[in-house]
């Protein structure tokens, strides 16, 4: 008979799949409807989770190293407090507080020109007797939060809340075989999502689904692609999950995980064994799916092409660098390294010709000459302008998610009337929780780099350190796209990245309770090896 722990993480594993695959084809989980199922999804998933820890259970042995205690511990209080100084954002001030915390914030609050209304406005002395115009209530009102718009930060912090829950259950939960699945799936979905970008591409009526009509970029051609609004946004999506189903095609054709010369894993809560090894007869099939996998990747990186974000394609190409030194100077034999790097760059190129290259080369003829190009040249003007202003905001900020209405006052002339992003995530995290969210959020990168994500990029003593390695390129990928533009502000590839992270955590906490315990860096070994 199934216990409660079964029945709930069964519960887990199906809803995250579920969100896995709801999160990108919902247009990228922008609209309100489609975030507030996510948050309720995870929430949900996230009791659950709770209900297994709590819930009696006689054969439960859960352990965990001091140091690993730690460090978890460690992100834990940067997080914690990053969430409560948001929350504190909302809370009403005196407005000579606010003048000395938030400069910038106390004169939007103040920005009302009584002397000027009063002049222009004819009926201003019946208002002033009325003492109901909202103006004079504006002027009358003593206390006011550190956000310009505590409606908006409230709804963006409950956001970062769920993001934060999902890292945090993924950490804890994700066993070996766990991590496999979470891993199948993402690969599976994102393969299914790019191909259905590139047919929707060459089928392009102006509408995502062929039903819902969006803006297109004059002369570059659709704004969007695949589910996703913005075509930038699509492949900071892809360009995540790039690293990850190459990593995952390595590990299908690693023959060490059959014989267990590893160590052996701990059983998990329910006595079961959670190694993954090979019986007769599963080489042939393991080398097939690999070389599936490795044909899904090469999908995505076909599509991230065609997105022509030339962030995303930047920030993957030298992610992509850096996971194939990792990786292929790993593989046993010298002929085979470079067969595997040849025969992908081929076939990618090869692909990219036959379904049209015209468009891609354009794009890619660009870099030469960024500063002369009218979106970079925008930016750069707004990264500007923010850092002359950030001052105004400088200790605690605007109040998170508020760069539209805290900004628009600053807004340089030119074509866009507002700017709702900084298309910077550092400068608008600096822009929106000022120093004190800076250093919080620098803390608790520092930790995560130093304990997991570096770690992660130099072990290949074990099976599952393919599995870290890409990973961490992943978050690497996503980290340096965010410098020119706002992909982690976008539902799907939140999600996706506090659900990669999670899984770099949990990888690490297996691997630790892993026997063996060599130094140096091994091989991977192929069938074709043997």
């Amino acid at each position: 008979m199934m216990t409660v722990p079964q029945a709930c993480d069964g519960v887990i594993r199906w809803g995250l799949a579920a969100l896995i695959v709801f999160t990108p084809l919902a247009f990228g989980t922008v609209e309100p409807w489609s975030i507030a199922l996510m948050e309720w999804g995870i929430t949900t998933l996230f009791l659950f989770f709770l209900l297994s820890r709590l819930w009696p259970s006689p054969g439960r042995m859960v352990t965990k190293s001091t140091g690993e205690r730690r460090a978890i511990l460690g992100l834990i209080l940067p997080i914690g407090l990053f969430l409560v100084l948001c929350m504190l954002q909302t809370m009403p001030l005196p407005m000579r507080w606010l003048r000395l915390v938030s400069p910038g914030s106390a004169r939007m609050y103040e920005s009302v020109d009584f002397k000027t209304w009063e002049s222009v406005e004819a009926k201003a002395a019946e208002a002033r007797q009325a003492r109901q115009d909202p103006l004079l209530q504006v002027q009358t009102k003593e206390r006011h939060p550190v956000s310009v718009s505590p409606a908006r930060t409230r709804e963006r912090t409950l956001l970062l809340a769920t993001l934060v829950a999902v890292f945090f259950l993924v950490s804890r939960w994700a066993d070996e075989e766990k991590v496999v699945s979470i891993v199948r799936s993402v690969t599976v979905v994102a393969f299914l999502v790019s191909m259905f970008g590139l047919v929707q591409l060459l089928t392009w009526n102006g509408k995502i689904y062929w039903v819902r009509r969006v803006p297109s970029l004059s002369g570059t051609g659709p704004s969007a692609f695949g589910p996703f609004v913005n075509h930038d946004h699509f492949a900071g999506y892809v360009e995540m999950a790039i690293p990850t189903a190459l990593s995952f095609a390595f590990w299908l054709m690693d023959r060490r995980r059959r014989s267990g010369a590893f160590g052996e894993f701990p059983e998990r809560d329910d006595g079961r064994d959670t190694t993954l090894r090979d019986g007769p007869g599963d080489v042939s099939r393991r080398l097939s799916k690999g070389i599936l996998t490795l044909f899904a990747a090469v999908i995505l990186i076909v599509a991230l092409f065609f997105s022509l974000s030339r962030g995303g394609i930047l920030a993957t190409i030298i992610s992509g660098s850096v996971l194939a030194i990792l990786l292929l100077r790993r593989v046993a034999s010298r002929v085979l390294r470079w067969s595997i790097a040849l025969v992908l760059l081929a076939v990618v190129v090869l692909l990219i010709s036959w379904i049209g290259a015209e468009a891609v080369k354009k794009q890619m003829g660009t870099y030469g000459n960024l500063t002369g190009e009218a979106s970079f040249r925008l930016r750069a003007i707004i990264w500007n302008r923010v850092v002359r202003e950030l001052p105004n905001y400088l200790w605690v900020g605007s109040g998170l998610g508020t760069f539209e209405d805290s900004f628009a006052p600053h807004t340089p002339a030119g074509p866009a009337n507002r700017w709702d992003r900084a298309h910077n995530d550092y400068l608008q995290l600096l822009w929106e929780t000022g120093l004190a969210g800076g250093v919080l959020f620098l803390s608790g990168a520092l930790i995560f780099g130093v304990r997991y994500w570096w770690p992660a990029l130099r072990s290949f003593r074990q099976p599952l350190d393919l599995f870290r390695v890409g990973i961490a390129v992943s978050l690497m990928s996503i980290a340096l796209h965010s410098l020119v533009d706002f992909c982690l502000q976008i539902g799907a590839n939140g999600f996706l990245c506090a659900l990669l992270a999670g899984l770099l955590v949990a990888l690490h906490g297996r691997r630790a309770d892993m026997a063996g315990d060599g130094r140096r860096a091994r091989t991977v070994e192929g069938p074709w090896s043997e």
